[in-house]
């Protein structure tokens, strides 16, 4: 018996082979126009970019996160790849200043629904010059300064220092983002508080956190650029907020949101450092008396006893970092550099078992292969009463001194994106005048340059 239709069966079947051919016309030009760029960054054509910068691209859809992709840079650039969503972040391992660089995604990246990048994405942008960032005290109040880098310039045209901020109270702490030129500002009021502002160099500070009651400092970024770790500071009946006991916040810039680090509300904690996949901080611990390390995600927690007060590192691409603990060595005692990995939990001493010496203020290489950091040798004929600069590797072989001037106490070094140069200031200890000034130190041939004078707390703008 042959079926038979009716009108109605026919205008429905009419309906769902017109909605089958629509939606297959549809997926047809789905394939066909593939993944869409919302957004590049840096912008094409940008000039001035941070030799810090990643680079973003944005589709127009959520992208595979299994997918492989290929960017490429010209000059080639070494870096990792990222997929996140809808975008792709490509982490370069540096990029050079006053560079045009062409960047070059290749076809075949593949979205979450198959789609796919049917042609190449080729866009250009251009680095700025690499400066120096650090303080001079100006009418009594620390301010703000950068200046260009010698041998970038010629030295007989080299614009002189320039004033970033002029602060009424003056400046407490500054923290340039590790992805591009932003700089976050713990400033202080006259009131003996201290607020958190956001700038980049070229434009007036903005307010990122009123802090009117309490003490906010020790900003720390995370390596992506987003997240910002502070400590806080009560003011109580017991004693100004400045000298009150510090809890730890974190904050995401873009939104201003911020929550305390810890559930804890007693919890305290101070000058905090991120891991390189911004899992994990260490922090000073006043409860403890040391460091203290955290897992945002997992809650995980250790505690390594120190008395020296200085911040723990991380050594980027590993969860490892440095510390550095008192020692006693005979009758002296000795402050000693320590590598830590606290998902093994071992530890082992950088500057040797028996030395007699007081390291600290290590600084991870951008590569993390090495170690900058300031030594006092206390015993035998090299003694001295100031700290040179040392480097080592990351096991703590090959340690060998980079200055020698037992009459200048050298500051912090830090090291350029691109790992081959040093900031540091040098303090005089005798002198008809003594003056800090900030140099820079080539790693490979030792040669030293005066960036500026007088200056304190440098550290890189690219």
């Amino acid at each position: 018996m042959k079926a038979r239709f009716t009108r109605f069966d026919l205008t429905v079947l009419g309906a769902l082979a017109m909605t089958l051919a629509a939606l297959a016309a549809l997926i047809w030009r789905g394939d066909q126009v593939g993944l869409s760029v919302v957004a590049t960054t840096p912008a094409a054509d940008a000039a001035n970019v941070s030799t810090r910068s990643h680079l973003r691209i944005v589709f127009d859809q959520l992208l595979d996160s299994t997918a492989s992709a290929a960017l490429v840079l010209s000059p080639p650039t070494a870096g990792e790849m990222h997929i996140e969503g809808d975008v792709l972040t490509f982490v370069p391992t540096a990029l050079l200043p006053d560079t045009l660089y062409t960047a070059r995604l290749e076809p075949g990246l593949r979205g979450a629904n198959g789609r796919t990048l049917h042609t190449p994405l080729v866009w250009r942008f251009a680095t700025g010059h690499a400066q120096a960032l650090f303080t001079r005290v100006v009418a009594g109040k620390e301010q703000l300064f950068a200046a260009p880098l010698p041998g970038q310039i010629a030295a007989a045209d080299l614009p002189p220092a320039t004033q970033l901020t002029d602060l009424g109270a003056g400046l407490w702490e500054f923290a340039v983002s590790p992805v591009d030129s932003r700089i976050v500002l713990a400033a202080l009021t006259e009131q003996g508080t201290s607020d958190l502002w956001l700038m980049t160099p070229g434009s007036a500070p903005e307010l990122l956190l009123a802090c009117p009651s309490t003490f906010c400092s020790s900003p720390s970024w995370s390596h992506d650029g987003e997240l910002l770790l502070f400590s806080q500071r009560n003011a109580s009946g017991f004693g100004a907020a400045a000298v009150s006991p510090p809890r730890l916040y974190i904050m995401h810039i873009a939104s201003g949101e911020t929550a305390p680090v810890f559930a804890d509300s007693q919890r305290l904690g101070f000058e905090a450092r991120w891991s390189s996949d911004n899992q994990w901080i260490t922090y000073l611990s006043p409860d403890f008396v040391g460091v203290g390390v955290y897992n945002l995600e997992t809650g995980v927690e250790r505690f390594y006893p120190t008395q020296t007060g200085e911040a723990a590192v991380w050594q980027p691409g590993a969860t490892r970092f440095v510390m550095n603990e008192q020692r006693m060595i005979g009758e002296r005692n000795a402050i000693h550099l320590i590598l830590v990995d606290p998902i093994a939990d071992t530890r082992l001493d950088l500057s040797g078992e028996t030395a007699a010496v007081e390291d600290g203020a290590a600084v991870w290489s951008p590569d993390g292969q090495w170690i900058a950091f300031r030594r006092n040798i206390t015993d035998g004929p090299d003694a001295t009463l100031t700290k040179q600069l040392w480097l080592m590797r990351s096991d703590g072989s090959q340690a060998h001194p980079l200055t020698n001037d037992p009459a200048i106490d050298h500051g912090p070094p830090v090291w350029s994106p691109d790992g081959k140069t040093l900031l540091f200031h040098k303090f005089p200890l005798k002198g008809p005048e003594i003056v800090i000034s900030v140099w820079m130190l080539d790693v490979a041939s030792g040669e030293q340059r005066q960036v500026a004078t007088p200056g304190q707390r440098p550290q890189w703008l690219p």
